[in-house]
């Protein structure tokens, strides 16, 4: 189903599995009216598990009372399916049933939405939360940015980095060695780290290790984006904490954009 919602719309995909059409026909509409243009409406559980084989949402969310295939069986054959079981899924319970926990699969759903007369409203802002977006002064939601910290210390580089980050929608920290960036780091956790490894004084080694002795930075994404390519260093990274390793010789601008914004959890 698409809705043209013009400037405002979200590029998000989801998928609904509502076994009671009016509060599925009522989600769907507040969804639509604050820019979510890609959502799709299922009645029952088969037509419903097939519609996330053929979408592949961005989120699921699941009624457990269903015609035909209940949302328990929904749940269980979504989350045995490799490339569905990293679908995020909200599990609804809207009609006074109980939630049977011993039936979802460990770690299968990310909310739970239990109330006798579900407020779309209120499901409507647990979406917004889990795709980072923010109510701005005009009562609609708009996407809030995302904060990168980012440790370079050539002045070309970046010049052209930081334009090219900040033209892209981040926020964002520039810090000129390690000791900058660990100041920055006491008062602040960004969404994304991204770090060179040869500065001044400390390393980008350095930083990684100080980062994984902070317990606010261990589940913070970090980047390498270095012009150390051997194999010893790009495995130095990864123990010390790094999710990707970037040649800076041979990425482009629009290769690291794209890598940060998969990393912030961003999507199109």
């Amino acid at each position: 189903m698409q809705n043209d919602v013009g400037d405002s719309a979200k590029k998000e995909k989801i998928v609904i599995i509502e076994g009671d059409e009016a509060l599925g026909v009522q989600i769907l509409a507040v969804l639509r009216r604050d820019g979510y243009s890609n959502v799709t409406v299922f009645k029952n559980g088969n037509d419903g598990l097939k519609g996330i084989y053929d979408v592949l949402p961005h989120l699921v969310l699941l009624d457990i009372t269903l015609s035909g295939m209940d949302g328990y069986e929904v749940l269980s054959k979504k989350s045995a399916e490799p490339l569905l079981a990293k679908i995020p899924l909200f599990l609804l319970s809207t009609q006074a049933v109980p939630v049977n926990m011993r039936s979802i699969p460990q770690g299968s759903v990310a909310e739970f939405v239990m109330a006798l007369h579900a407020n779309p409203n209120d499901i409507l802002a647990k979406i917004n939360s889990h795709f980072g977006y923010e109510m701005n002064g005009h009562g609609k939601s708009v996407a809030k940015k995302k904060m990168i910290l980012w440790v370079e210390d050539d002045k070309l580089i970046g010049t052209i980095l930081e334009k090219k980050l900040l033209s892209s929608g981040f926020d964002l920290i520039h810090a000129k060695n390690g000791e900058e960036a660990m100041n920055a780091l006491k008062n602040s956790v960004p969404d994304v780290v991204v770090v060179d490894l040869l500065l001044p004084g400390m390393s980008g080694f350095d930083i990684l290790q100080g980062m994984g002795s902070d317990a606010r930075m261990k589940a913070v994404p970090k980047m390498v984006l270095s012009n150390l390519s051997k194999s010893s260093d790009i495995e130095r990274a990864r123990i010390l904490g790094a999710n990707k390793f970037l040649v800076k010789a041979s990425t482009s601008l629009d290769q690291i954009v794209s890598e940060i914004r998969q990393m912030c959890g961003l999507h199109g």
